[in-house]
């Protein structure tokens, strides 16, 4: 006996729709590695979630799998140079996080 034809449109119920989520997105991981063992295909898969979580799976690097992609579809190079300035301005609002509580550390030192 099959199963039914299921609807396709968006879960109105969010635990019902997280539940879906998360049992989709393991079937899908487990379907990717198959691919990879069972057809020696080079398979990367990248799956963001509503809460912006993110799962991959890579059956060799995936850096070197999406140059691949990138070069097949004629897409330029990445430029990791934007990557690298926002960690830099991420490193740099952590110094400033740091500087601004030590700040509020002595200000409250001297008001005991």
């Amino acid at each position: 006996m099959g199963r039914g034809k299921v609807e396709l449109k968006r879960i109105e119920n969010p635990t019902s729709r997280q539940v879906t989520f998360s049992k989709r997105r393991n079937g899908l991981l487990k379907k990717a590695f198959e691919l990879s063992i069972l057809c020696d295909a080079e398979v990367a898969l990248i799956i963001l979630s509503p809460s912006d979580k993110i799962y991959q799976f890579a059956s060799h690097d995936i850096n070197r799998t999406i140059a691949m992609y990138r070069n097949q579809v004629g897409l330029p190079e990445s430029n990791n140079s934007s990557f690298r300035q926002a960690r830099t301005m991420e490193f740099g609002r952590n110094n400033e996080n740091e500087e601004l509580r030590r700040s509020i550390d002595n200000l409250e030192m001297r008001l005991k």
